[in-house]
């Protein structure tokens, strides 16, 4: 038993060492996915303050619109104050939410790296704990296979007094020891087959 147990250890400590190797990795992997997230936030607030910027620029904009409407110095050919303001609006908004947008994309691409290296890390483990196991398996069944100190024989008898009980083993297997005319050396095969039947 013991040449079984000895390998299965060995192999175990073995696994155990890869195992807080690979949770090392996992942490490190960890460490990443949190900066990976932080990282994605700090762009996130870049496009926030780009937001913000945009929505100032457009008060702004409608606010040198009503200041030009009340001196009258408004351009015949661009329209009325409420058409120019509209405009400004719309353009405003429309550069809004393309902010909005780049900081919806960055976060959820942050995100899912994030979730990307802890799936690795969950990997990392998983593999050192399979092949932590498939080691023991395999140093279990070389220890098995290579055997350990011979048994001792149960009858008491020994290997010479085992005829005495009566068990022989026959000097060679002829299976077909039957046939006084079967010759597979000096036949050929139809006349093998012929001695098989008898004739």
């Amino acid at each position: 038993m013991a040449h079984v147990a000895v390998p299965v250890a060995l192999a175990a400590a073995s696994g155990a060492a890869g195992i807080q190797g690979a949770k090392a990795e996992a942490r490190g992997l960890g460490a990443q996915a949190t900066q990976t997230r932080m990282q994605a936030r700090s762009e996130a607030l870049k496009y926030k303050q780009q937001g913000v910027a945009v929505l100032d620029n457009m008060l702004r904009t409608m606010a040198t619109q009503r200041a030009a409407a009340g001196a009258g110095t408004i351009d015949a050919f661009e329209g009325n104050p409420a058409t120019m303001r509209m405009k400004a609006m719309k353009g405003g908004a429309t550069e809004y939410f393309t902010t909005r947008e780049g900081q919806t994309i960055v976060t959820r691409q942050g995100e899912l790296q994030a979730i990307e290296y802890e799936r690795q890390a969950k990997a990392v483990i998983s593999a050192a704990r399979n092949q932590a196991i498939l080691g023991m398996v395999q140093a279990g069944a070389m220890g098995a296979m290579m055997g350990g100190a011979p048994t001792p024989d149960p009858t008491g008898l020994g290997p010479l007094k085992t005829q005495a009980i009566g068990l022989r083993a026959p000097a060679t297997y002829q299976p077909l020891a039957f046939s006084s005319t079967y010759s597979p050396l000096t036949q050929t095969t139809e006349q093998q087959f012929m001695s098989l039947l008898g004739s």
